[in-house]
């Protein structure tokens, strides 16, 4: 006897449709806050915010819903078939008799009743007398007996009496205590049978029910992110054992182990080759400079400060040559680390020391944008000077004196030629690996 039980395209549809049920009703739910006076954050940015983590939410949401939908279909089926199994050989209690003229009962019927926290699935087994005597009895396979509880007037808790009327759209039960002669009503709504046309359920079930592809990419950005907090937790742990051994050597030491990135020059430092104090970890060579009053401690920990050779080049695309060249010419004034007071190690620019000439680092922020390519949509970095005319973002900075911006159109040649070089390389490479192969099946 298979009632219960459906084809499993039936739960996928149904697990579908409350997938994009609870979807719907959390992107529903989006609301900016309010900005508080006297803070430093736009309603835009405050959009942009609560927007982002909107996004992020909702992503897990259906990611979620999509880890969890084999398994929960899985059981589904499992429940029915267990309820079909149970419908079908569950056995009524046996020598049931009739209250009026004890006749042995006979079953008349059978149904599935749903369990919950307190008792299992059970069926109820409705019995009636040969004889047509009422009332009739019913049974749990259990053998536990039915019994229907009288309705008690909310007032004086004696049995009323009861009326139905129905107009199909409506049922509405009025309960009269006969002896208060208080009145109340129940009104039950009857759902329609038909399930009513939804125009945008094919287009949010595309956007809230994740395909197979688009559910491995959450499962391995989940997995990135527990491993990464993971991470973390274990750092958060490293971090107090350091700030512990900070307050009993507050001078600093040596930190056991390689690998260590310098903070100033970023050199990462071999065995034995390293000093951590309040302001993190340098080389001994960079330390020797801090010791020497070179240059000052707190540039390890506040590296919006300065800039390094390598800054030159990512935000102005300033090579080393011309850099030296402004040196020379004192345009721009280093600070020089030697290497044990002798040669240079590596130099900075801080910007307190070109006051005029170097603009704060964050004027050069980079930005997220969101990009079409080959029908899809990526995030890419753009840099500063993608959102504005260089010439007014830095206004009032000497280094502008110095700098050329680019035409589009030369940049388009470039960009052009960049992508003919790529594209010569990776034809050179195929043909490498194919007189690579070549050779192989000749030997």
């Amino acid at each position: 006897m298979i009632v219960h039980l459906k084809s499993k395209q039936y739960y996928i549809d149904l697990y579908d449709k409350h997938t994009v049920e609870r979807c719907r009703r959390f992107d529903s739910n989006r609301t900016v806050p309010d900005v508080p006076r006297g803070k430093k954050v736009t309603k835009k940015e405050a959009e942009a915010v609560t927007n982002y983590v909107h996004e992020l939410m909702l992503t897990f949401e259906k990611g979620e819903r999509y880890l969890s939908k084999e398994k929960t279909i899985n059981e589904w089926m499992e429940r029915d078939r267990q309820r079909d199994e149970l419908l079908e050989h569950a056995q009524p209690p046996e020598d049931i008799r009739c209250l009026t003229c004890r006749n042995r009962i006979v079953v008349l019927d059978k149904q599935l009743w749903h369990g919950d926290e307190d008792k299992p699935d059970r069926v109820l087994f409705m019995f009636e007398c040969p004889n047509k005597c009422l009332p009739r009895r019913a049974f749990f396979n259990d053998g536990e007996e039915w019994r229907s509880k009288p309705h008690l007037c909310a007032k004086c808790a004696n049995p009323t009496k009861h009326t139905v009327s129905d107009d199909k759209e409506k049922m509405v039960t009025t309960y009269t205590c006969p002896k208060c002669k208080h009145v109340e009503t129940d009104e039950y709504v009857w759902s329609k049978t038909e399930d009513e046309y939804d125009e945008h359920f094919v287009e949010d079930c595309d956007r809230f029910c994740l395909t197979e592809e688009k559910g491995r990419e959450f499962q391995d950005m989940k997995w990135n992110m527990e491993r990464a907090g993971k991470f973390m937790e274990e750092w958060d742990e490293k971090q107090k054992a350091l700030d512990k051994r900070l307050e009993e050597n507050p001078k600093g030491f040596h930190r056991e182990g390689v690998g260590y990135r310098c903070a100033i020059c970023g050199d990462s430092t071999p065995e034995g080759d390293n000093w951590y104090d309040q302001y993190g970890v340098k080389c001994l060579v960079c330390q020797k400079a801090i010791d020497k009053k070179e240059i000052p401690a707190s540039l390890a920990k506040n590296k919006d400060s300065w800039y390094t050779k390598h800054d030159f080049d990512h935000y102005f695309n300033v090579k080393g040559q011309t850099l030296q060249k402004w040196i020379r010419e004192g345009i721009i004034k280093p600070r020089t680390v030697t290497h044990y007071g002798e040669g240079v190690h590596t130099q900075l620019f801080l910007i307190k020391d070109n006051k005029d000439f170097l603009p704060p680092k964050k004027l050069l922020e980079s930005h997220m944008v969101k990009e079409i390519k080959d029908g899809k949509e990526w995030n890419q970095m753009h840099p500063w000077y993608h959102f504005g005319d260089p010439h007014v973002i830095l206004k009032g900075y000497k280094i502008m004196d110095h700098l050329r911006v680019v035409p589009p159109e030369e940049m388009k040649q470039r960009e052009e030629e960049r992508k003919a070089k790529d594209e010569a390389r990776r034809l050179h490479r195929e043909k490498v690996k194919s007189a690579r192969k070549g050779r192989k099946k000749r030997k």
